[in-house]
């Protein structure tokens, strides 16, 4: 006579196979998570920079009816959770409290902008730890300004960490180019 089924044997190693597995995954998982967040975050800034670069190259004005076509950039400061999207109504390359705010996006998840490094593609590499700075897309001519207390740069980058140590980094180069690393 011939009995289907599985033994308690068979039972006990596919127990023991799917727990590993689970244990695996589920140990993996914050991990996952927040390598997952600082990309996110990253390429968010990453689109808000190209976007204050589009509000700038294509001659956006600031304000319904105002007559005024300033410059648009992005001020980040450290350590920070979110960064200011502004128009630079007085053309000084640099953002002014209040009257220039567009908006101030937060930093998503559990991310924080962690440093910003300054020349660090050029020979011999700049500095790092600037607290604050300002990108700059001007108009007419398609070129950008980045720029900390009033010095200007080839290549900056800001570097986003995560809670557990996982960083990106965004670089912007003079050229106006936005890459993720």
């Amino acid at each position: 006579m011939k009995k289907d089924g599985f033994t308690v044997l068979e039972m006990v190693v596919v127990l023991g196979i799917v727990t590993i597995i689970s244990s695996v995954v589920l140990a993996n998982y914050p991990g996952f998570n927040e390598r997952l967040g600082v990309r996110r975050a990253a390429e968010d800034i990453a689109s808000s920079i190209r976007h204050v670069q589009a509000y700038g190259l294509g001659v956006k004005e600031f304000g319904p009816g105002s007559g005024i076509f300033p410059g648009y950039g992005i001020y980040f400061w450290r350590p920070a959770a979110s960064y200011i999207l502004y128009a630079d109504s007085n053309n000084n390359l640099q953002y002014d409290a209040p009257g220039e705010k567009i908006s101030e996006l937060p930093i998503q998840g559990a991310a924080v902008l962690d440093d910003i490094c300054v020349n660090q593609k050029q020979a011999p590499p700049g500095t790092c730890g600037i607290n604050s700075l300002h990108i700059e897309y001007l108009r007419p001519q398609p070129s950008v300004s980045l720029r900390t207390g009033g010095v200007s740069y080839g290549d900056v980058e800001i570097k986003i960490k995560g809670s557990r140590g996982t960083m990106k980094t965004i670089v912007i180069w003079l050229s106006g180019q936005v890459s993720i690393e």
